[in-house]
């Protein structure tokens, strides 16, 4: 190999290097920045923030006919503070209700005291 064509193959390798790490640069960047616009789109579609609200708690009593569901139905209605789904809002109670726990949570009766906490907006009660 002359001295002419090792110069030109070191070249050819030098210039083949910078264009693989340009390659490898240009990928991370491209998944920076599709990384940062999910979270973005995450904090857009899903409400991050729906302003200040706060904790209500209420005592419910059991009527006849009631059950989980019919009551947590209701009290969804009330909830202001932010989305919240109807299975989540009823294994809330749930959780509030320890006499519910434990396979208990069908076994509700009339007169039976019920805890059920839920977020509306500041100013803004039902």
């Amino acid at each position: 190999m002359t001295e002419g064509n090792w110069q030109h193959e070191q070249w050819r390798k030098a210039l083949k290097e910078r264009r693989a790490k340009q390659k490898r640069r240009e990928s991370v960047i491209k998944k920076v920045l599709a990384g940062a616009a999910l979270v973005g789109a995450a904090v857009i579609f899903t409400g991050f923030y729906d302003g200040d609200q706060r904790l209500v708690t209420e005592t419910y009593t059991v009527k006849e006919g009631d059950t989980l569901w019919s009551i947590a139905t209701e009290y969804l209605k009330k909830n202001t503070g932010g989305r919240r789904y109807i299975l989540e809002f009823k294994e809330g109670i749930i959780e509030n209700n320890p006499e519910l726990q434990n396979g208990n949570a069908g076994h509700i009766r009339p007169g039976q005291e019920i805890i059920i906490n839920y977020f509306v907006k500041e100013g803004k009660e039902q």
